[in-house]
């Protein structure tokens, strides 16, 4: 290689070098910031190809709407509960000179933004009760309206910042967690004292169910035992008439079979009796030869 070859590749290359110290090139979901010796000088915001000089420098911004999830934030409400509010804000940068001015990058503008966000969150729902902002109110539509004016009160407030919110949405509304078991403990009470109110009804009913059964158990034992003696009296009245008659028709045939039934009723099996063979209860035996 010649030193004419050897000046236009080092022509080439210094070339190549100034035109990659002076281009830069913006994309469409981007911004940028032009900055010389750390002071902005302009923004640039169409998208394609731009030039700078070598000594100044671009900061890039996302134009994007943009998504900020922050830790939930404990909120005192108005009648004095405390309770754990976890929501996200949707936000964009509008004014990148502001964002570089007052925070320098985009992560400080959101950090600062966040804190603006949370604020708003506290002072809006500190207005309302607990059971408002769990429950939307009468219509179900206040929390709506809490965003909404969340949004409003903290997109004013951030406009110095340089950025815009579009919209603050309010995910979950806890309670702290030492409160949760304070509520669960409260909850398990009213349902245990339920339950012992359920018992002693079902209690009291089972004993007058009972007493009731016991009464008419004793009255239809009563009844059929009343109705057991009229039966047994009227056949006692009854057998007597047969045996005044029988004993009437033939009175030593009648001796006879009662003798014979005490006889039955009297001795049986390996019985030892000590009476007098002259007694009465053997007349019929020193008769059984005549």
């Amino acid at each position: 290689m010649n030193a004419k070859q050897t000046i236009i590749a080092a022509i080439v290359v210094a070339g190549a070098v100034l035109v990659n110290m002076c281009a830069f090139i913006v994309d469409q979901r981007e911004q940028v910031l032009v900055l010389q010796f750390g002071n902005p000088q302009q923004v640039v915001v169409k998208p394609g190809l731009h030039f700078k000089f070598p000594w100044q420098s671009t900061t890039r911004f996302d134009r994007r709407l943009l998504v900020q999830d922050a830790p939930p934030n404990e909120v005192i409400t108005k009648d004095k509960k405390s309770i754990l509010v976890d929501a996200y804000t949707r936000w964009s940068i509008k004014e990148p000179l502001k964002v570089f001015q007052v925070a320098r990058t985009e992560a400080g503008v959101a950090a600062r933004m966040e804190d603006v966000v949370r604020g708003k969150v506290r002072e809006v729902l500190g207005q309302h009760t607990l059971a408002e902002i769990v429950s939307g109110g009468e219509n179900a539509l206040l929390r709506t309206k809490l965003m909404l004016t969340i949004r409003d009160k903290a997109d004013m407030a951030v406009r110095d910042l340089g950025v815009q919110i579009s919209d603050v949405r309010i995910k979950r509304a806890d309670l702290p967690l030492e409160n949760s078991e304070a509520v669960f403990q409260r909850m398990k009470a009213e349902r245990n004292r339920i339950a012992k109110e359920y018992r002693s009804e079902g209690e009291e009913a089972a004993k007058e169910i009972r007493a009731e059964a016991e009464k008419k158990r004793k009255v239809l034992i009563a009844d059929a035992y009343k109705q057991s003696q009229i039966i047994r009296g009227k056949a006692d009245a009854e057998s007597t008439v047969i045996y005044a008659k029988a004993h009437n028709k033939d009175p030593k045939f009648y001796a006879f079979l009662r003798s014979l039934e005490a006889y039955k009723k009297s001795i049986g099996a390996g019985t030892t009796m000590v009476i007098s063979p002259q007694s009465e209860f053997f007349r019929f035996f020193d008769n059984s030869g005549k």
